[in-house]
């Protein structure tokens, strides 16, 4: 059975303080036979130097990012570091790395996992990533090349993200060292079973107006019911096509929509959104404001809560950054709301990011790997 411990600290400036404060916390006497870091920070802790401090001290891989908000047991911050070790007897973790250059990354990502799962005799039960925030990609083409690299095998991770009015400091974390443009990833063998929860946009801010995507490629979205995007939008009442009227997208196979942000309209008048918009898929305007983000994420927590009751021992979630704006100035309330909710569950860690990697479930209860926008994410392992 695997076991879990977490710590935190908010020490940024003192590398050595940083890491004692961490294995105060970590009993590295009660480590199984296989163990696994999982590691998120603000931004100052890389360059200061305590990631790399940190990570040198831990007998075992770490994999985490960057990020603009942190949740363990006992520890709520901005500016953070948390860290959830994963250990057991059962259960084996192969980490690895892929560089991200370019926009052909099937090749690099594909020869990363193959190269990791010839290290292991059995079947990855499922991969956890973490992905640099990098605008020339976007978060999708990370979540397809993994799908297609490993045949289908459930994803989940998300896009770092920062503190920064562009995003221009965000990182993944691999053992200490901190990259722009490489993905990381551990590979989950053993006795495990893990459950996922997507939540977006509350249904009472989902317009009932359901729109055809007639025209399309990757994420550039061009047409709805065959007029222009920006004509549809008016049509239905929307003036201005911005982050605040995020699409959900229905792919009409059962699955659960997902969400979408607009990231820009370009001079030809496409939306660019925040992760592909296939052809022939449903289409409809979300909205999110401060209520909807505390009653989403307490009604997956509350989902979580029943299914945690049959077993689990970890629980990994992330948010993504739309919704931490939508807090406005109460920026720490929806983390809040999970360490007040989480008070007697296994251990846990949470962070804001810039695109969130989560299958969705058909109604046969299969599992298809999904990229999200403006989605709360969960893992129970």
């Amino acid at each position: 059975m695997m076991k879990t411990m977490t710590a935190f600290t908010f020490e940024i400036d003192d590398p050595d303080a940083a890491a004692a404060e961490i294995l105060e916390q970590i009993d590295i006497t009660r480590l199984h036979k296989n163990s696994l870091g999982i590691l998120t920070c603000y931004t100052d802790f890389i360059d200061s130097g305590a990631v790399r401090t940190i990570c040198a001290a831990l007998p075992f891989d770490v994999i985490g990012m960057t990020t603009a908000g942190m949740v363990v047991p006992g520890a709520v911050g901005e500016m953070a570091l948390g860290l959830l070790v994963l250990t057991g007897d059962d259960t084996d973790f192969i980490t690895g790395t892929a560089e991200l250059v370019g926009k052909e990354i099937d090749g690099p990502v594909c020869n990363a996992y193959r190269e990791s799962c010839a290290k292991h005799s059995g079947q990855p039960v499922m991969i956890l990533t973490f992905v640099p925030y990098i605008n020339e990609l976007g978060g999708e083409i990370i979540a397809v090349s993994l799908d297609k690299a490993s045949g289908g095998i459930p994803v989940f991770g998300s896009l770092a993200i920062d503190s920064s009015v562009d995003f221009s400091l965000n990182r993944s974390i691999y053992n200490g060292e901190a990259y722009k443009n490489t993905l990381v990833f551990a590979l989950l063998y053993g006795d495990l079973h893990p459950s996922f929860f997507v939540t977006s946009f509350a249904e009472d801010k989902i317009q009932k107006q359901r729109g055809v995507v007639t025209k399309s490629k990757d994420n550039i979205l061009m047409e709805v019911n065959n007029m222009p995007v920006l004509d549809y939008l008016q049509s239905i009442g929307i003036q201005k096509a911005v982050s605040f009227f995020p699409f959900v997208i229905d792919y009409n196979d059962g699955t659960k929509p997902v969400g979408r942000s607009i990231y820009l309209i370009s001079k030809e008048g496409y939306a660019a959104c925040g992760g592909y918009i296939p052809e022939n898929v449903t289409l409809a305007v979300g909205g999110i404001d401060y209520s909807d983000v505390i009653r989403t994420t307490s009604e997956s927590l509350e989902q979580i809560s029943k299914k945690k009751n049959n077993g689990g021992s970890c629980l990994i979630m992330f948010s993504c950054l739309t919704r931490y704006f939508a807090l406005e100035a109460n920026t720490t309330d929806e983390m809040d709301t999970i360490r007040n909710t989480l008070t007697d569950s296994p251990g846990y860690i949470f962070g804001y990011v810039g695109g969130e990697i989560c299958p969705v479930y058909t109604e046969k209860g299969d599992l298809v790997n999904r990229f999200h926008n403006c989605t709360f994410i969960a893992c129970l392992l």
